[in-house]
Formats: C-alpha cells, structure tokens, sequence
C-alpha cells in the first residue's frame, strides 16, 4: 500500500504542476508581480508627500472600513486605482488581486489538508511494516534515501516546493495590497466627535489588519504568518505610527495667542491633539486584541509539523501584540507635551485667582466668614472645571485618567511651593485643612480613581500646621509614629512649622528629629 502512496505522490505532483501552471496562466500573476514591483517603486518615489496636520488627513469623512468597501471587492472604488490613478489598470485592481489572494491562501491551505492526509496514511503503513528492512528496501528501491523521510515519502515534494513559490507571490501581492489600502485609510482620515473619541483611520486600519492576519494563518503556511506579521509592522511604522508622530510634532506650531481667531485655532489644535492621543490609546488597544484573537485561528489551522509551526506563528503573534509598547511610548510622550505646553502654564493662574484676597493668618470673625464663603474652594472647582472640560469631553477615559494623573502631580507641586511661602496662625491653619480636606474630596468625587497618595505631603503640612506647639512633632516620630510615613524631610518639617507665627522659632530650629 505504501507504494500506491508514493506513487500517488508522485503524480499528485504531475498533476497539481499543471493545474498551477495554467491557474498562474490564467491569473497573470507574473505580470502582476511585474507591475506590482513597478508601482512599489513608484510609491518609494512619492513617499515624501507631506501629510495634513489635522487629525482628518483628507478632505471628506469617507471610511474604508466602516462600510468594508475597497478591501473585500463589494465596492467598484479601487483603493490603489484612487490614490495613483490605474483605475483602468486590471493587472492591479485591488478586487482582483484581493481575489486572487483568498485563491492562493486556498490553494494552500488544499495543499496542507492533502500534505497531512497523505502523510498520516504513510505514517500508518510504516508502522504496520515495522522494522522488516526487506520490506522497506523493496519500497525505496530505486530511490535515493536522501530526500525521503521516514515514512517513505519525498520530504519536499513537488507540490509543497511549488507551493512555496505561489506563497512568495502572495506575500508580494497582500503587501503591496497592505500598503495601498493603508495609505487609503490614512488619506480618507477624518473626526467626528459624534461617532466615537477616535479618527476613522483607526477602525479602517485595524478592519485592514485583521483581514490580513487571518488570511495569512489560512495559508497554514508559518512563514507566510511571520512575513505577513513583519510586513505589518513595518507598514504601521513608516504609514501609520510616523504619520501620528509627524502631525504631533506639527500641531501647535506658529500658533501664538493674541487675538480671537487665534485663540479658536489653539482650541481646534488642542482637540486634534487629543484625537491624536485617543488613536495611539486605542491602536495599542487593538494591536494586543488583533494578536489575542488570532490565537484559536493558529490552533485550528491544519499546519504540516504542528508543534514547529504553531510555535512560529505563536511567535509571530507575540511580536504583533509587543509592538503596542511602540504606541504607548509614543503616547506617554504626547501626553507629557501636552501637560507641558497647554495644561501646566495654566495651574499657576488657577491657585492666583482662587488666592486673591485669601489669607490664612485670621481673627476668629475672619474665620467663621470664611467657612462661610469658601472663596478658594469655590474658585479652584470653577477654574478647574473650566480646565478639563474639553479633555473629559474628548479624550478616551485611559487617556484622561493618564492626564488627570500628570495634572494632579503639577497641583499639589504647585500647592506646596504656595503653602510652604504662606503665613499661618492657629485659625488660618483650621482654614487651610479644610480647603484642602475640600478639594480632596471634590476631586475624589470626580474621579473615582483618584490616589489620595497624591496628597499625603500636603496633608503632612496641614497636620504640622495645626499642631497646638512644636513639640507635638514628637507624638508623631520615631517610634510613635505607628503608621505614618513621613514624606517630608526633617528639614521641610521645620520650615513648615515656622510658617506658624505663633511658634517659636528657636524651640522649631532645636528640634530633635533626628
């Protein structure tokens, strides 16, 4: 039986030969292979074309993957044909390369079924002749040894060698088809807020990638998957990640306040911003889930060596899925700028205006006016409503919960630098933990992650500001201090105490704390 086997190898061989001849004949794929490199080259020519620095590149609110048109060949509209104009072009319409392509991922994977199928019998015949070396010679007689494996069967046959070669088209044509669709995607770029907190390049992009990523694992070809993977990563670096990092770097340029219009092009350049940051949060998001969902794919696939092969896609995967950590840092900068030029300068202004005309050295009349009125608590929450409106309004809730993060941290800087140059007496003392008691909890209200870890320095001068004397620091140091951790330094607990115009400034200086 075992030689029906490697006979009908053999002339699977044969006849698969010609069946792909005349599919490659009938296909053109040598001439599209052709004129697919001469567009590519093309492409590396025109790859200087400076993008729009609105978040929406293109002039309409079109979406590639919103209606999936221009991927799965539903729509007339060619994705290559719009961008160089070869919409009369059959070599290179993207419905017929995208067909072509789901024909090759077939052919393969047919291939797989039958290399399993034909092999697993071999296998079975092996087994049932056992070591009877009479048997096996006469079964390889007139065969060189070298290029049969175990089981009696040519390790590479003709099949999977030609096989091979029609992969190698694949991966010429899903790239060329990646970048194009990308660069579509990328042109077609717009926002509305009213559809979701990202442009619509993010969806159409990843609606492309998953597409791609499991039509290379239908291949069950693991090369195929690691090829296709490095040439994903490399087109959302250079036409997806650069083109965020190039209008990042461009959006407040020459943009100085000074009049109305002025004023309203900084407010657009900010929400563009954050359009921005929304599409890295969301595209490191969706790189981890494109990875993850893969997996069962990889699991079901019918691969030739299972164990080797599910190990290269796996790991294939895992590369996809690490290179979130790209958006992410990208990410992190941005925020850090964002805090740094348009949130940062405007936290000083906010403690001036909710300080004008507040004191915390008062008379007992002063004090129980001012429980009354509440002047700062009142004006910080107006001035800080007013300053993240349009961040909680537009920014996803990950990106807002990183900014509400960087902008706690520069307010209580801030606070402290004010408190450690303010004068206190025993009642201005009483005023200011209750401001501070005040803004904590409005600000925990608003935000149900908030780290009140944030405040604890605070806190700590609003406990030493309040001490009946001096010497009260001892109830609370060294080996009474039970839990608390000091975050002060022994000398800032002396300057914090010296604020206190009631305390002696001799008995602060001879403190031991040491």
């Amino acid at each position: 039986m075992l030689r029906v086997i490697q006979r009908l190898q053999e002339e699977s061989d044969i006849e698969s030969g010609r069946i792909l001849d005349q599919f490659v004949q009938n296909r053109k794929l040598e001439s599209k292979l052709v004129e697919i490199q001469s567009l590519n080259i093309a492409m590396i020519r025109s790859s200087t074309t400076n993008w729009s620095t609105s978040p929406g590149g293109g002039t309409n609110g079109t979406s590639v993957a919103g209606a999936g048109t221009g991927l799965n060949g539903t729509n007339g509209s060619s994705v290559s044909g719009q961008i160089n104009g070869n919409n009369n072009n059959p070599l290179t319409d993207p419905r017929q390369l995208d067909a072509n392509l789901l024909e090759l991922a077939l052919i393969s994977q047919r291939g797989a079924l039958f290399y399993q199928f034909i092999n697993e019998r071999a296998d079975d015949e092996m087994e049932h002749i056992g070591t009877d070396e009479s048997t096996q010679d006469m079964i390889m007689h007139g065969k060189d040894k070298r290029y049969y494996s175990d089981n009696g069967l040519l390790a590479s046959s003709g099949l999977v060698k030609r096989n091979k070669e029609l992969m190698n088209s694949y991966l010429v044509i899903d790239s060329f088809l990646l970048k194009r669709n990308m660069d579509k995607a990328m042109k077609l770029d717009d926002y509305d807020p009213s559809s979701g907190q990202t442009s619509t390049c993010v969806d159409d992009v990843f609606f492309i990638l998953q597409k791609v990523v499991k039509r290379s694992i239908s291949t069950c070809e693991p090369d195929v998957v690691a090829a296709t993977v490095k040439a994903i990563l490399k087109t959302l670096d250079s036409g997806y990640l650069q083109v965020f990092q190039q209008k990042m770097s461009v959006t407040f340029a020459g943009q100085e306040p000074g009049n109305r219009n002025v004023e309203r092009s900084i407010e657009q350049a900010k929400i563009n911003y954050m359009v921005l940051l929304n599409n890295l949060n969301v595209s490191a998001e969706y790189m981890e889930r494109l990875a993850q969902d893969a997996r069962p794919e990889v699991e079901a696939a019918i691969w030739k060596n299972p164990d080797h092969d599910i190990k290269i896609a796996t790991k294939a995967l895992d590369d996809l899925a690490s290179a979130s950590s790209k958006f992410r840092k990208l990410l992190q900068s941005g925020m850090e700028q964002l805090m740094g030029q348009i949130l940062k300068p405007r936290i000083r202004p906010l403690f001036q205006h909710g300080y004008r005309e507040v004191k915390y050295v008062l008379e007992e009349d002063e004090y129980n006016e001012a429980d009354v009125d509440e002047l700062f608590v009142k004006r910080f929450r107006s001035g800080f409503d007013k300053l993240i409106d349009s961040y909680q309004r537009t920014l996803t809730d990950a990106n807002f919960t990183t900014i509400m993060g960087l902008l706690l941290d520069a307010i209580t800087a801030q606070w402290e630098r004010i408190i450690s140059q303010t004068r206190f007496n025993q009642y201005g003392a009483l005023r200011f933990d209750k401001d501070l008691r005040s803004v904590i909890h409005y600000l925990s209200s608003m935000t149900e992650w908030l780290s009140r870890d944030r405040f604890t320095r605070l806190n700590q001068m609003a406990t030493l500001l309040n001490f009946e004397e001096p010497s009260e620091i001892y109830d609370y140091w060294g080996a009474k201090a039970g839990p608390v951790s000091w975050r002060l330094t022994v000398a800032e607990i002396k300057k914090i105490l010296t604020l206190r115009l009631d305390f002696d400034g001799e008995e602060v200086a001879n403190l031991s704390l040491y």
